[in-house]
């Protein structure tokens, strides 16, 4: 497998030996910041994609690939806003309070 860098999700990066964070081991507070928003990112967009799958079909677009893989951009993207945006879901918060060793509240 490549490895493969989404500009829209710079706190990804997926690799040969597999995913992985980058900078969720960090001592610098904005990367671990940033790496912890990725983080609940990807939690967002996971659950966005299977709410989707408890929805059925209207029937009014046809399902085809596009629609799939515009729905997925959209997920990713609306995860990341959610994340990075306020306080998100609290996962992130969470996450780097628990990582850092700090009370951030």
């Amino acid at each position: 497998m490549n490895s493969i860098k989404h500009a829209s999700a710079p706190f990804w990066e997926s690799s040969a030996g597999g995913g992985k964070l980058h900078g969720l081991g960090s001592k610098d507070p904005k990367r671990l910041k940033k790496a912890c928003q990725g983080a609940e990112s990807l939690f967002i967009n996971m659950m966005l994609k299977e709410m989707r799958k408890s929805v059925p079909h209207s029937g009014l677009l046809p399902q085809s690939l596009q629609r799939d893989i515009y729905t997925s951009l959209f997920d990713q993207q609306l995860a990341q806003e959610v994340s990075e945006k306020g306080n998100g879901i609290g996962m992130a918060d969470m996450l780097f309070e628990y990582l850092s060793g700090k009370n951030i509240r």
